[in-house]
C-alpha cells in the first residue's frame, strides 16, 4: 500500500491514537475519539505554570482540533468529562481519512490492541518525531515527581496495562530510529510493581526517558511544554549528562537485587510470553517479550535494576 499520505499531520494523529485512541462503528457512523484523562485538577511542583490542568487541555486541544479537522475533513469536538478531555471525530462516510487510519492501526479498535507496524520503522525521521510526539501528548505529564535517585528529571511516555506490545516498539523507535537512549521501562508486572506479594501491581508501562535525552521530542501542550522546558533546565543546573542507551543484552541482574516471587506471576492477564516466570530486573522482561536491541559485550556487566517506582 502506497503510505505517502503518512506526512507529519497524519504521524501526530497517529501517536495520540497509539496512546488513548479508540475507533468505534455504530450503523453508518464511525467515531474516532482520544482520551486525555488527568487525576490532578493542578499542575504542581513547577513555576510559572497554570495550574487548572483541564482548562490547560482544552487550550491545547483547541490548536490540535484545527490541524486534525483540516486533515481528516469532519467535524472534530472536544468534550469534557470527570477527570477526562475527549476528542472526538464522526465520520458519517467511510472516507479515506478514515480508511487510512485505519490501516495505521491494523484494523484494532483500541489503545490496549495497538500495535506499531513493522513498516513504520521505515519512515523518515521527522514523521517518526512526530509520532513520538503525538504519543507523549497523550500519554505524558511532565512532573518533578518523576526524577530518579540521584534528583535527575525525567519524563515518562505511558502506556496503559494490557498492551505489552508497544513499548518494546517504542523503545527500539526512539533507540535506533531516532537515538534517544531510554533510562528504564517499568513494567506493570508484580515483580516489577508489588515485590514480596502486594497488590495493585497491574498499572501501566512506564517508559522513562532522561528530560534532556527528550529534547529532540517535546511536546505541543503548551503547558506540558512549559513544564518540560523547566525540567530540563534543572537538569543542566545539576550538570546531567546524557543518558545511556539501553542495551539488555549487556545486563545481568546482581545478587542483592533478586525479588521475591509473587503469587501474581501466574495471572492470566499477563502476556503467555511472560506467564508463569519470575523476574528480577525490569530488562528481563523486555528480553522475554521480543527486544533485540544492543549486543552483548565479551564479559557481561552486572547491574542493579533501578528505583522500580
Amino acid at each position: 500500500m502506497n503510505l505517502d499520505y503518512v506526512d507529519p499531520d497524519v504521524a501526530y494523529l497517529w501517536g495520540l491514537i497509539l496512546a488513548r485512541g479508540e475507533f468505534h462503528v455504530a450503523g453508518d457512523t464511525r467515531r474516532l475519539i482520544v482520551q486525555f484523562p488527568y487525576r490532578q485538577t493542578t499542575i504542581p511542583g513547577l513555576n510559572e505554570i497554570g495550574t487548572d490542568r483541564e482548562t490547560a487541555i482544552r487550550l491545547g486541544l483547541d490548536e490540535i482540533r484545527n490541524r486534525v479537522q483540516e486533515l481528516l475533513e469532519t467535524t472534530v469536538a472536544i468534550d469534557r468529562g470527570q477527570h477526562m478531555v475527549t476528542l472526538r471525530a464522526v465520520f458519517t462516510r467511510n472516507t479515506i481519512g478514515w480508511r487510512d487510519l485505519r490501516y495505521l492501526t491494523q484494523e484494532r479498535g483500541h489503545y490496549t490492541e495497538f500495535e506499531i507496524p513493522d513498516f513504520a520503522f521505515d519512515f523518515e525521521r521527522e514523521i517518526l518525531v512526530e509520532l513520538i510526539r503525538g504519543f507523549a501528548d497523550a500519554s505524558s505529564d511532565p512532573n518533578p515527581a518523576d526524577a530518579d535517585r540521584n534528583g535527575i528529571h525525567r519524563v515518562v511516555l505511558q502506556v496503559q496495562f494490557g498492551n505489552w506490545r508497544i513499548p518494546i516498539q517504542l523503545c527500539r523507535l526512539l533507540q535506533v530510529n531516532l537515538q534517544v537512549p531510554v533510562s528504564h521501562i517499568l513494567w506493570g508486572h508484580p515483580n516489577m510493581r508489588a515485590p514480596g506479594g502486594g497488590k495493585g501491581w497491574a498499572k501501566e508501562t512506564r517508559i522513562r526517558i532522561y528530560a534532556q535525552d527528550f529534547e529532540p521530542i517535546g511536546y505541543y501542550f503548551r503547558f506540558k511544554r512549559q513544564a518540560f522546558e523547566q525540567l530540563v533546565c534543572l537538569n543542566r543546573n545539576e550538570g546531567a549528562r546524557a543518558g545511556k542507551f539501553c542495551n539488555p543484552k549487556a545486563k545481568r541482574v546482581s545478587s542483592r537485587s533478586k525479588k521475591e516471587a509473587h503469587p501474581g506471576e501466574q495471572d492470566e492477564r499477563l502476556p503467555v510470553q511472560i506467564r508463569g516466570s519470575h523476574f528480577d530486573a525490569y530488562y528481563q522482561i523486555c528480553r522475554k517479550l521480543g527486544c533485540s536491541q544492543g549486543k552483548k559485550p565479551p564479559q557481561l556487566e552486572i547491574f542493579d535494576d533501578e528505583d522500580s517506582e
